[in-house]
């Protein structure tokens, strides 16, 4: 719920309140699910020896489509380490 102040400002710009909270409870969505779709990311893209930190940019800007990308790739093969 509102304060009136919030309220009274949403009624000014033209924004019903309802509209206002379903809109704030719509990004919280869709930020929990993009940190849930980034956690595999991640944990995929170390199993397939492929840049973590440039896939974790990567699943946290566009939410999906990263963990669908890592998944399907193959696997970078790289030498043994001496």
């Amino acid at each position: 719920m509102l304060d009136p102040n919030t309220v009274a400002l949403l009624s000014q710009l033209g924004i019903s309140p309802e509209t206002a909270e379903a809109a704030a409870a719509s990004m919280v969505l869709l930020t929990v699910l993009t940190l849930a779709a980034a956690i595999p990311t991640v944990m995929l893209a170390k199993k397939k020896g492929r840049s973590v930190a440039l896939w974790l940019v990567f699943a946290l800007s566009i939410p999906l489509l990263p963990l669908l990308l890592v998944w399907l790739l193959p696997a970078v093969k790289r030498p043994p380490a001496l």
